[in-house]
């Protein structure tokens, strides 16, 4: 298993990293936390090498505004049975769309299954969250404006995956 934190049993599936939810307080009155935008609305899709379908259509995914990430599942708990995901891509805009779009021309032929999740709320939102994370975290999907070093991680339950 990636392990992107440490703790006392040398589990990281309970930690999280505070910088994002440090920052989002102390410069905004948002109401979401890490966790908040990146554990709603979860999905998955295959690469076209495994079905050239996306089949995206058949999820209920909003059309509006708001900020999305892609997933790998990046290793397994079994201790907590939590899935290790690590952030593979984050982006704002207009939900489906860019999804679809991701679909189409990103290879994700590596990882071959791609979990989202996404987060409706203003453009203006948007834009701060997703440079926010992109100036604290390594996104390697991510091509521009990318300054941060660390791993965006998470743990999702089975439910939360199925």
């Amino acid at each position: 298993m990636t392990t992107c934190f440490e703790d006392i049993c040398n589990c990281s599936c309970n930690l999280q990293d505070a910088t994002f939810n440090d920052i989002i307080k102390a410069e905004t009155n948002f109401k979401f936390s890490l966790y908040d935008i990146c554990h709603s609305n979860i999905g998955w899709f295959t690469d076209t090498s495994i079905c050239s379908d996306h089949y995206l259509t058949k999820w209920t995914i909003d059309t509006n505004e708001g900020i999305y990430f892609l997933w790998h599942k990046d290793g397994y708990c079994d201790k907590h049975n939590l899935f290790h995901m690590k952030c593979l891509y984050v982006g704002k805009g207009q939900i489906l769309r860019r999804i679809i779009n991701h679909f189409k021309l990103k290879d994700f032929s590596q990882e071959m299954l791609v979990y989202f999740t996404y987060f409706t709320m203003s453009n203006r939102q948007s834009k701060y969250v997703e440079q926010l994370i992109l100036d604290n975290y390594n996104i390697p999907h991510n091509k521009y404006e990318k300054k941060g070093s660390k791993n965006l991680c998470m743990y999702f339950t089975q439910n939360e995956v199925d």
